[in-house]
């Protein structure tokens, strides 16, 4: 009887080590630009009320520059990525900070999937297999990083 069971936790050890090698983890370092607005308000002093008026307001929409990393865990088909804080809208589909990605296509170059953000941001990605180039675009922000490939069996590096 002890047999049995420890062939079976001993079974039950080795399906669980499989399944933890499928993973392949991508770390990607780079850069990119978030829309952002600005909102200026021109207020004037009036001396008969004491106090101040709103004279003019002003709206404007430009892109900011970030660097960042992304993480990156591909297994049994399916891509999931943990991005930047500057990428990432307040109202989000992130479950413990990863993004599960939709309509992957891994192909033996290329890897290309949506990341659903959220109901109005859905940028496309494209993940170069050959040279591991990272390419993150939609109209509300970009990307671009380079990804090498982390060794979970490696040494610490200090």
């Amino acid at each position: 009887m002890k047999t049995n069971k420890l062939s079976s936790v001993f079974f039950l050890f080795v399906s669980i080590s499989a399944n933890a090698q499928d993973v392949t983890t991508l770390l990607c370092q780079g850069a990119g630009t978030v829309l952002e607005s600005k909102v200026s308000n021109e207020m004037e002093y009036d001396e008969k009320s004491r106090s101040y008026t709103k004279m003019n307001s002003t709206s404007t929409t430009d892109h900011r520059a970030f660097s960042g990393v992304t993480n990156i865990e591909i297994s049994s088909g399916t891509v999931r990525m943990k991005l930047p804080h500057e990428l990432v809208p307040p109202i989000n589909k992130a479950q413990d900070g990863w993004f599960t990605l939709e309509n992957t296509f891994i192909g033996d170059k290329e890897i290309t999937e949506v990341l659903h953000l959220n109901a109005f941001n859905k940028p496309k990605v494209r993940i170069d297999r050959i040279t591991g180039q990272l390419s993150l675009a939609s109209g509300f922000q970009d990307f671009n990083g380079s990804c090498n490939k982390i060794d979970s069996n490696s040494a610490p590096k200090f």
